[in-house]
């Protein structure tokens, strides 16, 4: 029993202010009948409550995490709420709480436990957000003993109790091997995984259904591989925990080891809406702001033939320009040494960083000033994890290379010149060098597109280096190697925050660790057929934007030219790759397979469709909401909708594909009952005007009367 407690680090106003704003943290100051001092912090929004509390010389505890609308709660009340902490050598010791403070900073009230399990200290933040029902996380443990603690193999943020009386539960996440939303029911255990190098599984995002109730808890984390979320049942109930692992990290006095920054949400209603609240918390206080006409129609150019390709490249800039190109990229084989042969060999000379003037006499930075002229953004890609054999020991300093067992880490595709040799991301000296270098080529050849290509090719080494001479320690190349990834894009970030930073490769996609400084993704060198094209579109719209995750027309995709002769199914194509960043590409580096020699059927279906991209482009960055749920029929159709947050715009993008239906009804969300819309059927070009409360209310009829077509339906408010 309480006997006596005050109110404290909150004002009256400050209270008012932080409810405006759409969250309100709290700090009570209570003294038990057994005289133990213990703070409660409370974070309210609309739609999340959560409450611990913190005993000085005793525990932290999670009171409550509630949906204040409806009430659910989610973990068992009064629960211990801990830091994860595994170590081989040192047995398991129990967390005591030892201070809490309360920090009201510029982005949002900030409260802090710190609290030590032997000589390990660890301080757990939560970071308040407005206008979202989320909560950061972000801990750090230290080393305050005076002793390595060896052998740390785990550490996450939490591990907290889930409540006994729950219900029957079930886990959403997006695979990242095949593009997918997969739903998972939990038994007694189950573990997701960020997955390990070039082998990605599952994106960052966890959603947990509790499935009577329709109510979520949604767990974001800000890393790409490595991570473990377990749910785990024992004696004492269920157990959801967060924590990286796969490293053997022995930790220095007075060392300290940074956990993946996390975020906790709540929803409830409908999955695809859980999956927007953790959308519209990234675009608030994650995503970097989107740029002027984004997303940008892309020209993807690489060549590895040996003569007339600056020529060639020349010619494709001003094709580009009658085309609406808006950036033209170029891909590999741009530096001092790349291949000549014209068989795609992207790996020869790669780890030059000084264009190659025998492909390209007149040197990037004119070939940059040119492009920029033609109106055009100029990009170039990068693949910092490998290089060319040939260069290590000079270009690349025999010390910076991956190595297992003193063994430097190669793969050799059986098409190139030579092999290739992994570089360690966790080498001090290497990250310095692409810091720079990467820094160089941006101001040198005034870039406004940079794209690093993680290299996935099959068989590649893992990043398993066990060197100890890189400054990071033989069992944790892995984490050490991230953390270096990160520093660079952030590095660069900083200095060109306009910089399109772009992940490409294998084993990164859709990376939330990398959510503060990208722009796009690359999502597959499978650019074909459409449907895949699709549903790989689709599944990454759960968990980025749509404008941010790119896709080609490519000239190996068969369909290109056996529908030259059908306007309809070229069509479907192009508006195919039209739902998210849209463009053109070459990936096998063969001037045969410029855009500018498609066929003129081909050319002119590229020339309508991006015309028409143009007029809707910028509604990709919002809301992307399924119409058509594929739970419910087995029917191949399907509809999306992407709408203005004010409601003043909306695009609607129909595929029969290869449904037996000829028209479907489509309900439409998010416009405004009170407006009258101008709708435009792109098919035919008819314009028609419609109020508001008839689309909500009855939604819109869309004509299919072939299979495999599509239809494009734009509506804007008079």
């Amino acid at each position: 029993m309480t006997n006596s407690s005050r109110r404290r680090g909150i004002s009256r106003r400050d209270f008012f202010e932080g409810a405006a704003a759409g969250l309100v943290l709290s700090v009570l100051d209570t003294r038990s009948g057994n005289g133990e001092q213990s703070q409660d912090a409370t974070f309210r929004s609309d739609g999340f409550s959560l409450t611990m509390s913190v005993t000085r010389g005793g525990q932290t505890r999670l009171r409550s995490l509630q949906n204040p609308k409806s009430n659910f709660e989610w973990i068992r009340p009064g629960a211990l709420i801990e830091p994860v902490w595994k170590a081989a050598k040192t047995p398991d010791q129990a967390w005591t709480a030892r201070s809490s403070i309360l920090d009201r900073a510029a982005k949002g009230d900030r409260f802090t436990v710190a609290s030590q399990a032997g000589q390990i200290r660890a301080n757990l933040a939560l970071q308040a957000v407005s206008d979202s029902p989320v909560v950061e996380l972000v801990t750090e443990f230290q080393n305050a003993g005076k002793t390595t603690y060896p052998s740390v193999t785990a550490f996450g943020p939490f591990r907290m109790a889930l409540r006994d009386d729950i219900g029957p539960l079930r886990v959403h996440v997006v695979n990242r091997n095949k593009y997918g939303l997969e739903s998972m029911p939990v038994a007694e255990t189950i573990a997701v995984s960020g997955g390990h190098w070039n082998a990605p599984q599952y994106g960052g995002l966890i959603v947990l259904e509790a499935i009577q109730k329709r109510e979520y808890l949604l767990v974001g984390i800000e890393w790409e591989r490595d991570w473990h979320y377990r749910i785990v049942k024992d004696t004492s109930g269920s157990w959801l925990s967060v924590e990286v692992g796969d490293l053997i990290h022995n930790m220095a006095p007075n060392e300290k080891l940074a956990v993946p920054r996390v975020f906790i949400g709540l929803a409830a209603g409908d999955l695809e809406e859980a999956f927007l609240v953790a959308r519209h918390y990234m675009q608030r206080h994650v995503f970097p702001e989107a740029l002027k006409n984004w997303p940008w129609v892309d020209y993807d150019f690489w060549s590895t033939d040996g003569t007339g390709v600056e020529k060639a490249l020349f010619g494709e800039v001003d094709f580009s320009v009658g085309l609406g190109v808006d950036l033209f990229c170029m891909d590999a084989a741009w530096y001092t040494g790349s291949s000549t042969k014209g068989t795609g060999d992207w790996g020869c000379g790669l780890g030059n960083y000084t264009d190659d003037r025998k492909k390209y006499p007149s040197g990037l930075a004119a070939i940059s000033r040119r492009i920029h002229q033609a109106g055009m953004k100029f990009g170039l890609w990068v693949g910092p994890n490998i290089v060319d054999s040939r260069l290590v020991g000079s270009v690349i300093p025999q010390q910076w290379t991956a190595q297992v067992d003193g063994k430097d880490q190669t793969l050799h595709p059986g098409d190139w010149e030579s092999a290739a040799t992994q570089v360690c991301l966790g080498c001090r000296p290497y990250i310095e060098f692409l810091k720079q270098e990467l820094t160089r080529i941006v101001r040198d050849f005034q870039l406004d597109w940079l794209k690093w290509d993680n290299s996935g090719i099959p068989g590649s080494p893992a990043s398993g280096c066990n060197r100890t001479d890189h400054g990071h320690q033989a069992g944790d190349a892995s984490y050490a190697s991230l953390v270096g990834q990160y520093e660079i894009f952030q590095h660069l970030h900083q200095l060109f925050p306009n910089l399109v930073l772009e992940q490409c490769g294998y084993g990164s996609r859709l990376d939330y660790g990398l959510a503060r400084t990208i722009r796009a993704n690359w999502l597959s060198d499978a650019s074909f057929p459409s449907d895949a094209v699709r549903r790989n579109a689709l599944a990454a719209a759960y968990l980025y934007p749509s404008a941010d995750n790119g896709a080609w027309i490519v000239v190996e995709d068969p369909d290109l030219l056996k529908d030259a002769g059908n306007s309809a199914l070229l069509d479907t194509i192009f508006r195919s790759r039209m739902i998210s960043l849209f463009g053109f590409g070459t990936i096998n580096g063969q001037l045969k397979q410029r855009v500018s020699l498609f066929p003129e059927p081909v050319l002119a279906a590229a020339r309508r469709n991006t015309a028409l991209y143009k007029r809707y482009r910028h509604l990709l960055q919002h809301d992307c909401r399924r119409l058509l749920n594929p739970s419910d029929s087995a029917d191949p159709l399907q509809a999306v909708q992407f709408t203005s947050p004010d409601g003043e715009e909306a695009v609607i993008v129909v595929f029969r594909g290869e449904s037996t239906k000829d028209s479907v009804q489509l309900p439409l969300l998010g416009l405004q009952r009170e407006r009258s819309y101008e709708v435009t059927f792109a098919n035919d070009g008819s314009v028609t005007e419609k109020k508001g409360e008839e689309l909500l209310s009855h939604g819109i009829a869309v004509s299919l009367p072939s299979r495999s077509i599509s239809e494009i339906v734009l509506m804007k408010a008079r």
